[in-house]
């Protein structure tokens, strides 16, 4: 394993996927690059490179550079970037669709955007900022995963979540006339994104922290129209498929998503972890203090056509490291991984001899 301190301001990144093809690497004089967001900016300010050098070492010659984008009429009105995917040509940013710790749900942090890879190309090159066309989902997203997570049986939210994350925000929404008041119902719970790649058949699989089933397994929900939200204003999300990690994840240590990687929409590599981390007053474990003993591991598993249980095969575990944010395993089969840790950002680098 081979870490790289990575200097990125601020220092809360999330996820990764791979960018660009090989001529654009060459023309770069780069052998690898992945895209990470930056969690506690907005979107227009959530996008980094990290690229890698051709012929360095794998813990050597590596950049990360800041990538300034323009979200036009929505700058200043997203935060909170959980994960990353790339397909045809463009980059999609998820935002988490939840709430600070103490709750409420945040509208901020209900939203989908998008990016030519073309675009950031060019703002590497010359400095200007990549068009960032976002789409706010005002809970709408929230609203689609829940009514497809009717028929799953839950891990039931406390009593602190449902009144700081479902109460306060339906109170916040009639005291206020909030356009989306009414979206978010009594019997909902709060949804965390954190991780998210595109199929085989080109929908969108998201990979869901919290909640998870009643006996602590992950829960993978497809978005089925992703691009209808930027060419139709009148689309909104429709959620169809539901799949859940049933060797994943206790009762006695629930196991959420973390991180999601493909490079045939077909086979997955996947990070799971705990439902919060621990110390940070999260409303999340205050009602199920249990949520925070999951490790961080690496598996692996195939996607059915069809909603199934799903096997998994254990690739890497990581001990006492619990902070991992985002894989991605590039064309030479080497699995990246970008961490939070105290003060700084990792990349770990898990080489196969």
């Amino acid at each position: 394993m081979h870490e790289t301190d990575l200097h990125l301001e601020p220092n809360e990144a999330s996820d990764l996927c791979r960018l660009f093809g090989p001529d654009e690497l060459a023309r770069r004089g780069w052998e690898r690059a992945f895209v990470t967001v930056l969690d506690e900016a907005t979107a227009e300010n959530a996008i980094a490179v990290l690229a890698h050098a051709a012929g360095a070492a794998m813990d050597e010659g590596w950049t990360a550079v800041r990538v300034p984008a323009d979200a036009g009429v929505h700058n200043g009105k997203t935060e909170d970037a959980e994960a990353c995917a790339a397909r045809g040509g463009y980059v999609y940013l998820v935002g988490s669709q939840f709430g600070k710790k103490r709750g409420p749900l945040a509208a901020k942090r209900s939203w989908i955007a998008r990016v030519r890879e073309s675009a950031i190309a060019r703002a590497l090159d010359d400095g200007t900022s990549a068009e960032l066309d976002v789409v706010r989902l005002r809970f709408t997203l929230h609203r689609a995963i829940n009514d497809a997570l009717a028929g799953t049986d839950l891990l039931p939210l406390g009593p602190l979540g449902r009144q700081v994350y479902v109460d306060a925000t339906i109170a916040a929404g009639e005291q206020k006339a909030k356009s989306w008041s009414g979206t978010v119902l009594p019997t909902d719970h709060p949804i965390n994104i954190e991780a998210a790649e595109f199929t085989a058949e080109g929908t969108l699989l998201l990979g869901i922290r919290y909640p998870v089933t009643a006996t602590g397994h992950p829960i993978l929900v497809e978005l089925a129209n992703v691009d209808d939200l930027f060419t139709d204003p009148n689309a909104v999300p429709r959620c169809t498929r539901v799949w859940t990690l049933t060797d994943i994840g206790t009762p006695a240590a629930p196991a959420g998503f973390r991180a999601l990687d493909t490079r045939d929409g077909v086979h997955f590599d996947a990070i799971i972890g705990d439902l919060d981390a621990a110390g940070k007053s999260a409303t999340v474990l205050a009602d199920h203090p249990e949520g925070a003993l999951a490790d961080s591991e690496h598996i692996a598993f195939t996607l059915t056509p069809t909603p199934a249980p799903l096997d998994t095969k254990s690739i890497h575990h990581f001990g006492d490291i619990r902070r991992v944010e985002g894989l991605a395993v590039d064309a030479q089969g080497h699995t990246h991984y970008v961490l939070d840790e105290e003060g700084h950002v990792a990349l770990r680098t898990l080489v196969y001899e």
